[in-house]
């Protein structure tokens, strides 16, 4: 049992440094554009497919195809 919690540590250990070295140093001042834009990048994403899907069961709805 000892050996399997080493192991998944070590695991756990080495994704996160390898997550590191692959995203490079993070900018914890805030306010930045790229951290701003992204966030509302990503949440115009999230708003426009669940617009998407709204309007999609709408139409499906009334063509009859989810009867």
């Amino acid at each position: 049992m000892r050996t399997i919690l080493s192991s998944l540590r070590l695991g756990i250990t080495e994704a996160h440094l390898a997550l590191l070295r692959r995203t490079g140093p993070i900018d914890e001042r805030g306010g930045g554009r790229n951290s701003d834009e992204g966030f509302h990048i990503g949440a115009g994403a999230v708003i426009g497919g669940l617009i998407l899907t709204a309007v999609g069961g709408y139409v499906a709805k009334k063509l009859g195809a989810l009867e």
